[in-house]
């Protein structure tokens, strides 16, 4: 893959880790009871929408890389938001160094519900890139509903932020 590409593939995913930990530490100022806010058409309350992110991301390592971040026998519900912060810097630098060397076309299958399911590391990486902008969106609706200020993360934020 040419230089200029992976350039850019490492940016996306350099965003996603920035954007994760910055949701993290301004949620990291809401007390328990804010971190359980619901609202219908969200995934879920803040604090367990935020473990489902950053858990997620290990799945997507153990799919297409072979790695597994962290044990699995963590506690994610008790997990403090240092911890989970923690977490999400492990899980976003992994995806960001497997992200510059992977071939995007190599394939994978896995036994699904008793039925072989085919992907690609594209497929995966695109998805994990997807999956953390849904969900930093809704949980920003969420602070927005407790009238909390929520991070920008948007790309010119992202942009903004780099040296």
């Amino acid at each position: 893959m040419p230089d200029n590409q992976v350039d850019t593939i490492l940016k996306m995913f350099e965003y996603n880790l920035w954007a994760n930990t910055e949701l993290i530490k301004v949620c990291s100022d809401l007390d328990d009871e804010q971190l359980e806010t619901e609202m219908k058409g969200v995934y879920g309350r803040i604090r367990p929408t935020l473990v489902h992110l950053i858990r997620a991301e290990g799945g997507y390592l153990r799919r297409i890389a072979g790695l597994n971040p962290w044990a699995e026998d963590l506690d994610w519900d008790t997990m403090s938001m240092s911890d989970l912060l923690l977490k999400a810097q492990l899980s976003g630098n992994q995806l960001i160094n497997f992200a510059g060397e992977a071939d995007p076309a190599a394939a994978h299958v896995i036994d699904r519900q008793g039925k072989a399911f085919h992907f690609y590391n594209w497929t995966v990486l695109l998805q994990a890139l997807y999956h953390g902008i849904e969900h930093r969106t809704q949980i920003k609706m969420l602070l927005t509903q407790i009238g909390f200020a929520h991070p920008e993360l948007a790309a010119w934020d992202f942009m903004d932020s780099l040296p």
